[in-house]
């Protein structure tokens, strides 16, 4: 994942987190990224993958382990 989008994940994770709330979608904060760099930006060469999803919830988390809970994660089957 481009390291632009990991940045917007994580600001916009946080921002909802501080104004209360205490689980959100990951998926959500993805698709606003997308609205952002495609209608806002106007960047139409701009493509995210929807199976980024999981791994930018689990780095947020990772990174955040005061948010423990605040994405519903599923049990990976490579683990």
């Amino acid at each position: 994942m481009p390291l632009d989008v990991c940045t917007q994940f994580e600001r916009l994770a946080l921002e909802v987190r501080n104004v209360g709330y205490d689980r959100y979608s990951a998926d959500a904060i993805l698709h606003r990224i997308r609205w952002h760099e495609r209608i806002e930006r106007g960047n139409r060469a701009f493509r995210c993958n929807d199976h980024w999803t999981a791994p930018l919830a689990r780095w947020f988390l990772q990174i955040h382990p005061e948010a423990k809970g605040f994405f519903e994660l599923r049990e990976r089957l490579d683990e």
